[in-house]
């Protein structure tokens, strides 16, 4: 195997840290912890962890409707009142500072902008980056007309994630139309059936904590028993740097492969996203020669009903032993879902935890998402995390009509705050797919810094032909 080399043209940690933790401070809850790692891995001219919602408001707005409905959502959904007590900045040895919860929302700020410069101070005002010690949470109106408005809602990661956004544009949409008297407006009533502190509070539990430290041992011994601390090799001449720098190679489907690939999961009774992990991962143990790997996925982690409607970081990213040598495709599905579905009894667990565990990090040092896993996978449309439904119309009501504006932040790329961050990084494969009626887009990224692009295409190529070749009645 051979080894890669770290240049020195970064720097090898930012030192610092906060100080003395405040002992009125919440801890991290389970779901945040990866985030929070993911933070502390990059520097600050990375691009930032953050999630916002943008929405073109077209008729005859109330501004103090709009701005009551979003009070109400901040007062219901603790999540968005949550702040760090302590430094928020890269630093990957520092540990977590705690956070506080606010009493009260953060309000509505309100700018005028000239008619046609909407998109330009959408991108101004997104590039002011949240300070995680003030507010995880901001909510900015841009009016160009007393009928033309942009609402620009900015969240940090560490409490948002897409199911989320759902939820906050359903229940703006029901506020404001509730409070302007629109058909169809209910005012939401009391606090929300879900509780975010509370749940960090029972997380936080001596028992919980106990339970807590057994179940990451366990799963840490099957993940390495499945090459956690075994890499993918690196390429010849492997040089990586604290700057990522990412390629992808092609994973799309055609409609005829596609409804191949949808027609054997409903015949072999497996969903898209299993089936896609499974063929992917045979591609890699066949080309790496591998018996065994451990993949990244990442589940919604909201496992009660009052859990479905809640605003808050609620999603985990899970390691997944899998087997992969040996058997036929189908049995190679099954046995996909199976770890699949057995790795959601530790969407709980703190990805820390389970790192400490595996000997993937040491002390306080931040641990990026994937530091145990050969493969990440992420999968929208179909049976995998529904992407935001930016075309679904929002009953604001009152003759006003929203529309979701996409919005991309500048990619500015990943620069690393320490040796071992860019090294877990830069080792992991990671694959997207979205599936449609028209077939399945995507693409496998890596590294080329560290990962070899000739074994990458023949991953690609056996990916291709298993599905091409899936047997179907």
């Amino acid at each position: 195997m051979t080894s890669p080399v770290l240049s020195s043209s970064g720097p090898d940690t930012v030192p610092g840290g906060p100080g003395a933790p405040d002992p009125g401070a919440l801890p991290a809850s389970s779901r945040q912890d990866w985030c929070w790692h993911w933070v502390r891995s990059h520097t600050e001219d990375s691009t930032p962890l953050e999630s916002p919602e943008v929405l073109r408001l077209r008729g005859r707005l109330d501004t103090g409707a709009l701005r009551d409905a979003l009070a109400e959502i901040e007062t219901r959904h603790e999540a968005l009142r949550l702040h760090l007590a302590g430094d928020g900045g890269p630093a990957a040895d520092a540990a977590w500072p705690g956070q506080r919860l606010r009493a009260a929302p953060g309000g509505l700020d309100v700018v005028p902008v000239r008619p046609g410069d909407e998109e330009a101070e959408v991108t101004r005002t997104l590039d002011r980056r949240l300070d995680p010690t003030d507010r995880m949470a901001r909510m900015t109106l841009l009016r160009s007309a007393d009928d033309d408005h942009v609402l620009v809602g900015q969240f940090h990661h560490l409490v948002m994630d897409a199911t989320s956004h759902d939820v906050f544009r359903r229940e703006l949409a029901a506020g404001y139309a509730a409070r302007t008297g629109a058909a169809g407006g209910t005012p939401a009533e009391g606090p929300a059936p879900f509780g975010y502190v509370d749940m960090i509070r029972r997380e936080g539990s001596a028992r919980a904590g106990e339970d807590r430290r057994d179940r990451a041992a366990a799963v840490a011994r099957t993940l390495r028993a499945h090459g956690a601390d075994q890499p993918l090799p690196a390429g010849p001449g492997a040089e990586v740097t604290h700057r990522a720098r990412f390629a992808g190679i092609p994973l799309a489907l055609s409609a005829e492969h596609g409804e191949r690939l949808l027609r054997w999961c409903r015949e072999q009774r497996t969903t898209p996203h299993n089936a896609l992990l499974a063929l992917l991962a045979r591609g890699v143990a066949e080309v790496y020669e591998r018996d065994r790997l451990v993949a990244s996925v990442y589940m919604h982690g909201r496992t009660t009903p009052a859990a479905r409607g809640a605003v808050g970081l609620l999603c985990n990213v899970l390691p997944v032993p899998l087997d992969v040598a040996g058997g036929s495709l189908s049995a190679l599905a099954r046995r996909t879902g199976e770890r699949v579905l057995a790795a959601w009894d530790g969407v709980d667990l703190p990805l820390s935890a389970v790192a400490d565990h595996a000997a993937a990090r040491t002390g306080t040092e931040a641990v990026f998402r994937t530091a145990m896993s050969h493969l990440e996978f992420r999968m929208t449309g179909g049976a995998g995390r529904s992407g935001r439904e930016a075309g679904a119309p929002l009953p604001f009501g009152a003759g006003l009509s929203a529309e979701h504006m996409a919005y991309e932040p500048p990619d500015r790329g990943l620069r690393f705050s320490g040796r071992r961050q860019a090294l877990q990084c830069a080792r992991t494969l990671y694959a997207d797919a979205h599936v449609t009626e028209n077939g399945v887009t995507g693409s496998l990224w890596y590294d080329e810094q560290y990962h070899d692009t000739v074994r990458l295409t023949r991953v690609s190529d056996i990916f291709h032909a298993y599905v091409g070749n899936l047997p179907v009645s």
